[in-house]
Order: structure tokens, then sequence, then C-alpha cells
């Protein structure tokens, strides 16, 4: 663990350690805390970053101390470890992580926190299993009657005949787990349009470690909502619609605008979370039908990168998890303003680059459309992710992250390599 960045000459400990610095959830949550007046510390262990550039939330003005942290791909109980030597040597409130293998790292270690006098902000551990297992999930919304996809498990290659035989092609081949502990980074979902691709998507989920979800393709728009719950009710809700991703099917957004809350993703979202026994914040994402009907995709106990549309649009979420984290009362947000619509322009090269790689397969638009649309929403959207005139410092190592990323991409020898600023 070594920390860096510290102001000399003030009092050594934190209100709050927000781990994932790479991520934008993490960046706007620093932000919106050291606004507040909170002394922030930022965490990162480079598991899905590369240490040769910089680290987004490590460049803002609001962290007073970044920490470099083991990782917890390669051994996530030192991982444990290194987080709690932090919060022991430097007394610590809170710790805020925001990814999914750190979440994992951590749980497990809620009541070690607890005797440091420091509060691990997610929800209760039974909640957490079932909530990042999208089989499990999708078994809690059977029972509610909640509509999804259809759905078959597969947890070797021998069932992968009655599969073939069960989806016509593009369908869907998801982990159950995204973060399984096996690998170096996080599962995605991935549309499959003949049986080699099946068979080679099937095999590298569960080489991973996780079973493998096949789901029927639903081709509409992408809706989320993000519920902030305290003690079973509802305290806060935001909606967005996600009009591209990357990577293409159920990734990123890379634009996306705030809604009214459609009244028949509301209902299920909030019924899901009860169920599970959810409380903070989470994000229960859907996907339209060809007809229209929404159906469950999954949810997310912790931010997500779309938080920062939400805060844009009058939700100030980290603010909330501060609030409940600490056990002051907690606002309760009645509105928030809809049409809001925010850009993530380091996603949007890539999802164009990728988009030119894909032309004919779901989800892809036609190369002319998609740079029109590209130019069009860069003069259309007023906020951008990163993005922020009191603090530049995270924007302009996106750029740097960003010109790094087309450069490699011209030179077909060099690495594939994660960029820092990825929301999940």
């Amino acid at each position: 663990m070594t920390p860096a960045g510290a102001q000399p000459g003030v009092l050594d400990g934190y209100d709050i350690l927000i781990l994932d610095a790479g991520y934008k959830q993490s960046l706007a949550a620093a932000r919106s805390l050291g606004r507040a007046g909170l002394r922030v510390a930022m965490g990162e262990c480079f598991v899905e970053c590369d240490p040769a550039l910089p680290v987004l939330a490590f460049r803002s003005r609001y962290s007073s101390c970044n920490v470099v942290l083991p990782s917890y791909a390669a051994d996530p109980d030192a991982f444990a470890s290194a987080v709690l030597d932090f919060v022991r040597e430097h007394p610590t409130r809170v710790v805020l992580p925001t990814g999914d293998g750190v979440i994992s790292a951590l749980a497990p270690h809620r009541n070690r926190f607890d005797a440091l006098g420091c509060v691990l902000a997610l929800a209760p551990n039974g909640a957490l299993e079932i909530a990042t297992d999208k089989d499990r999930t999708l078994e809690v919304a059977r029972k509610l009657g909640i509509d999804q996809p259809k759905t078959m498990r597969i947890d070797s290659l021998s069932e992968m005949p009655a599969m073939l035989a069960a989806f016509s092609f593009p369908f869907v081949l998801k982990p159950a787990v995204s973060w399984t502990g096996r690998s170096d980074h996080r599962l995605l979902p991935m549309e499959v349009v003949d049986r080699d691709e099946a068979a080679d998507v099937t095999q590298g989920i569960l080489a991973a470690g996780s079973s493998v979800l096949a789901q029927e393709w639903a081709c509409g728009c992408r809706e989320g909502v993000t519920l902030f719950i305290v003690d079973g009710e509802v305290r806060a809700a935001c909606a967005h619609v996600a009009y591209r991703t990357h990577p293409p099917l159920g990734g990123a957004s890379v634009m996306r605008e705030s809604i009214p809350v459609p009244a028949d993703i509301f209902a299920p979202a909030v019924r899901l979370a009860q169920a599970i026994g959810l409380e903070g914040v989470c994000e229960v994402e859907f996907r339209r039908d060809a007809a229209g009907r929404p159906l469950l995709m999954e949810i997310n106990p912790r931010l997500a990168g779309t938080i920062e549309n939400a805060v844009h649009s009058g939700v100030d979420f980290p603010r909330l998890i501060w609030q409940w984290a600490v056990g002051l009362p907690v606002d309760r947000v009645d509105g928030y303003r809809s049409g809001v619509r925010t850009h993530w322009l380091h996603g949007e090269l890539r999802w164009l680059r990728d988009n030119y790689r894909r032309a004919g397969r779901p989800d892809s638009v036609p190369r002319g459309q998609a740079f029109w649309t590209f130019a069009s929403d860069l003069v259309r959207t007023r906020h951008y992710d990163c993005f922020d005139r009191r603090d530049p410092g995270p924007f302009m190592a996106e750029l740097r992250n960003t010109a790094t990323s087309i450069l490699k991409s011209r030179n077909p020898r060099a690495p594939a390599t994660y960029l820092p600023g990825k929301e999940h």
C-alpha cells in the first residue's frame, strides 16, 4: 500500500476512502463529497487500469490522498488487509467500493471494518450475494412475476445442444456472475450469431469460473432506474435511457438521458430490490422487446457509471450514501430534471470504432449513420463525463488516455489495454 499526495499539516484521517479510482462513478462521488467539505482519499489497484496512464480520480482536486493498493484479482485477502491497514493508520469513517471485484474482496471482511469504527458502504452481505448473481436475481424476479427474457442456465459444454435447440440466432450469452476471482477482468455479456461463436463464448465464460445464462435477444431501448433505499423505503429514484453503450451489448452507456421514471419499470424495480433486501444505492436495468415490454436484465447493488447523469439531473446519490453510512437523516428526493443528457466522449470513440468493425451484427448501425449521430450529439449535449471546469485534472487525464487508445488502435502489434474511466 503506497499513500501519495497527502496534504501536509492536516489531521491524518479521512471522512471517506473511495475505491476503484479509475471508474467514473468514483470520480463523481469524490467531487460530490469533496464539494460538501469532506476529506476524501482515493484508492486504486490497477486490475483494470494501465499503471502507465493517469488514474482519473487521482488527478482530482478533491482527493486529499491517493492510495495504491495490491491487486484484488491476484490476492483478494491481501487487498482487503491493505485497505484495513489504511483505515487503521489513517482513521476513516466510511469506505466506498464501486466495482464488483472490490466488493467481492471486501464484503467478507465487513466485521473487521466495524471493529475499526469504519462503515463499509454496501448493502447487507446476504443481499449482495443475490444481486451479484444474475441467475439468483432472475429466480427472485420470476417468483415476483417480473418479466424477463427467456433464459437457460448452462453449467457445462455438454448442455450446448439443448441450448442451441432452445434459441434462435442471434441470442445472448452472459455470465451468471461478472466477477469470479478466477479471471483478471470483469466478464461481460456477448451476442452470438452462429454455433461457433456460441461454443467459443460459452467455453470462455465457463473457464473463467461462472455458469452461463443463455437469453433471447431483446432489440428495444435500454432503460434503468437508480434507487436509494433506507429500511425498505425508497428515498430517491432517477431513471435514464441509454442510447449507446460500449461494449455495444449491455456495456457501459456512452450517451444517456434522464427520463421521468416509467411506471412499468419503477414498480418491478422496487419490488425486486425490496425482495432481495438491498439497502443504499442500486441500479435496476431493463431492455424492451420488439413489442415495447420491459424485460429485466440485472440489478447492480452499487454506484453505477450513470450516476453522473443523476447528479446533473438533481439527485446526488453520493451525498445520500454518506448520510446513510454515518447515520445521518437521509434526504428524501421527490423529483429531478428530465431531459438531461450526459456524454462519455472516450467511450463514444470506442463505440464508433467497434461499430465500424461490427457492421451487420445485432445493435450495430450503418457506419455513416453512426458518425452523423456521434457528431450531432457532440453539439446537442451539454454535460460530458469527467469534465468539470472547477476540477480540470481528470478530464485532461482522460484526454491523454483517449489519445493513447487511438494510437494503440492504429498499431496492430500493440497489446490491448483497458483505459481508466470505464463505467459499470
